[in-house]
């Protein structure tokens, strides 16, 4: 998977004399902890929520201040074809959490280090759609308890008659569709047939590894 493939498209995008009010509230409205910051559609800066932080510790108006003023203009930036570990290796080195994605000199995207962490879980679907499945160490002790039910339904039956939706319904942490989580049968039956089937693959490929998280090894003890 390459830097490209993580990468978010549907930016958050600013000019350099948008008030800093205007950059905080595109951020809150989108759910996002950045915006890019661009200036007649040329890469100017980055304006995150560490620095909307820091110009109110300085006291600064962000009614009355521009992006300018406080965004981050020195932007690191990773091409499309990047491997994953060299965006995580020039975050780790750079202590920053996001890497604009540029082509030709053009934005293009934006990966975050919670894009690049969970680069592993994440299933790429049709349509430039994808998902992202939890890791089941982030399960709270009522998950476990309910993913080992699951499991113990599962048992013994074949991968044909197996019926998903309750496991997709806990294991699914994010995904590119404009629908609700966690979905139910009724969410899951409206995907593309396609985007379903992948879904159900990747499920099906993570079950070894989900048998072994609630069921340790004989000699593993809590500490």
């Amino acid at each position: 998977m390459k830097i490209g493939d993580l990468a978010a498209r549907d930016l958050v995008v600013v000019a350099p004399a948008d008030l800093v009010r205007t950059a905080a509230r595109a951020m809150t409205d989108a759910g996002v902890g950045t915006v890019i910051v661009l200036d007649e559609g040329r890469l100017a800066g980055i304006l995150t929520e560490r620095d909307v932080l820091r110009a109110v510790a300085e006291e600064i108006d962000p009614d009355a201040s521009p992006c300018a003023d406080v965004m981050t203009r020195d932007v690191v930036t990773a091409e499309p074809d990047w491997e994953v570990y060299e965006a995580a290796a020039e975050m780790s080195a750079r202590h920053i959490r996001h890497l604009v994605v540029t082509e030709a000199d053009q934005v293009i995207g934006i990966v975050s280090v919670r894009d690049v962490l969970l680069a592993g879980q994440r299933v790429q679907l049709t349509d430039g759609h994808w998902a992202v499945l939890r890791d089941s160490v982030t399960f709270s002790v009522r998950e476990r308890r309910k993913l080992q039910r699951y499991l113990l339904e599962l048992r013994g039956a074949g991968e044909d008659d197996v019926d998903l939706a309750d496991l997709l319904g806990l294991l699914l942490g994010s995904w590119s569709f404009g629908l609700a989580l966690p979905p139910d049968a009724a969410t899951l039956g409206t995907l593309p047939e396609g985007d379903y089937a992948a879904l159900r693959e990747a499920v099906l490929a993570e079950l070894p590894e989900l048998q072994r998280a609630v069921h340790p090894s004989p000699g593993w003890r809590r500490r």
